[in-house]
């Protein structure tokens, strides 16, 4: 079986590529994503959010994944256009179980999202 951080390192690799199909595959269906300004439960609300992400995304760079056992951590640099234009650190804790992500937790400064959110659910 897969440890967290060749789960999260093929996920971004899908991702990158703006293959949700595949990334999906390594999904748990009771996944919950908690971010800086929503949470999402299950797949398919993460994946639509992460679509919309993506629609504005110009690079996903990658700068490093940590993994543990059944934990990773992946650290990325996000720049975007607008109208979010700009470049953003973000990370994200993974916890995985049976080779799926089971729960992300991102972190990052939010300042240049906040209007994509506004009236958001938490």
């Amino acid at each position: 079986m897969k440890n967290a951080g060749e789960v999260a390192k093929q996920f971004y690799q899908a991702v990158q590529k703006r293959d949700l199909t595949t990334a999906r595959t390594f999904l748990a269906d009771d996944l919950e994503f908690v971010g800086l300004f929503e949470t999402y439960h299950g797949p398919a609300e993460y994946l639509t959010a992460l679509t919309g992400l993506l629609s504005v995304t110009v690079r996903l760079d990658v700068k490093t994944i940590i993994g543990e056992g059944d934990q990773a951590a992946v650290f990325f640099e996000l720049e975007t256009k607008a109208p979010v234009q700009g470049t953003t650190f973000v990370a994200e804790w993974f916890q995985v179980r049976d080779g799926k992500v089971r729960r992300v937790q991102s972190v990052f400064d939010g300042r240049l999202f906040a209007a994509m959110f506004a009236g958001g659910k938490k």
